[in-house]
């Protein structure tokens, strides 16, 4: 009997991982768009920011080859800025380089098309469950319910992965992929946006380590979320590691084949 349940239990370590994963990945991005949009959006970043974390996860996890490509080319266009720039690198020089390199990636190599060409509707769809979620907390902050950056970022990623998984594949079946000769673009669309957002991570990282003062808004949000981070992202991996094991145990359809 142990050696016939070792199949399920692979494939169920193998969601809490990947799952995990994506926990990790969003903690950090929704924590840091909600305090770079709340100068602008006041109360509205917070669905604001789950929204664009959820189509920036949704196209980061859809995208496979090509966000492998992204996050090299956000960190070594990132790296280049650092060391050519020095101490007057500003991060827009280093967004535009990976965006540009990014987008131009995508029109010039030719990734499978079943790893990319859905990416759009997917996306869509991370975004529309970000939306929904991120309501549902602001709903609840306007209803007098304390909300930490912990709670808020567990709750997002275990609600924001049901309503995605129970959905993209009607949508992404009903809106159809792309006609072939749009998904170069949709390829460089994704990496560019996703080569910014690490090369984002990268820059902050490096930034602080190296010691040099680079003001900036964007740098000053990272800092200060700094203290936050660690525990947002303990859980998202927390949420997301339970969410992945009860999908999978729930026989959720899954979207590798879309």
């Amino acid at each position: 009997m142990s050696l016939a349940l070792l199949p399920v239990t692979r494939q169920l370590l193998i969601r809490m991982l990947l799952w995990a994963l994506i926990g990790a990945i969003y903690a950090p991005l929704f924590i840091v768009l909600e305090a770079l949009l709340e100068p602008y959006l006041g109360s509205l970043s917070f669905v604001a920011a789950a929204t664009g974390a959820g189509a920036i996860g949704a196209s980061y996890y859809s995208a496979r080859q090509a966000a492998l490509a992204a996050s090299l080319v956000g960190v070594v266009s990132t790296l280049f800025v650092l060391i050519v720039f020095y101490e007057q690198a500003a991060f827009w020089h280093a967004a535009l380089l990976c965006g540009t390199l990014g987008l131009a990636t995508g029109l010039l190599i030719e990734f499978p098309s079943r790893c990319t060409a859905n990416v759009p509707a997917k996306a869509l769809v991370g975004a529309l469950s970000g939306t929904l979620s991120g309501a549902m907390l602001t709903l609840a902050a306007a209803l007098g319910f304390g909300l930490s950056p912990v709670v808020a970022v567990a709750f997002l990623v275990s609600v924001n992965g049901v309503i995605y998984v129970a959905s993209v594949r009607r949508v992404a079946t009903t809106a159809g992929g792309l006609p072939r000769r749009w998904c170069p673009v949709a390829e460089g669309l994704v990496i560019g946006v996703v080569a910014i957002i690490v090369g984002g991570s990268f820059w902050a990282f490096a930034s602080m380590l190296s010691g040099y003062d680079r003001p900036g808004f964007f740098l000053d949000v990272v800092e200060g979320t700094s203290a936050a981070l660690p525990l947002a992202v303990a859980a998202g991996m927390a949420a997301g590691s339970v969410t992945g094991a009860m999908l999978e145990l729930f026989d959720f359809a899954w979207v590798d084949d879309l």
